[in-house]
């Protein structure tokens, strides 16, 4: 884990305007503007994804099959 790395993430489709609100607060984070407890989502530290490469796999041949598919019909 880096020191004084910050990130935002999993906007899930929501669209632009969380994006900008988001990063608009992040940017006065890192100025030191914001303090941790005044930011509107929780700061966590980042977890290991289990069984990542199998996961990983899972949806590359999902897309590959659905490609595959796509292009013969």
């Amino acid at each position: 884990m880096a020191s004084n790395v910050v990130s935002i993430c999993g906007y899930n489709g929501r669209g632009i305007s969380p994006g900008t609100v988001f990063g608009r607060v992040l940017a006065d984070h890192i100025l030191g503007k914001v303090a941790d407890a005044d930011l509107p989502l929780l700061v966590t530290t980042p977890e290991t994804a289990t069984l990542r490469a199998l996961k990983e796999n899972y949806y590359e041949v999902g897309a590959q099959l659905a490609h595959f598919v796509d292009a013969r019909f």
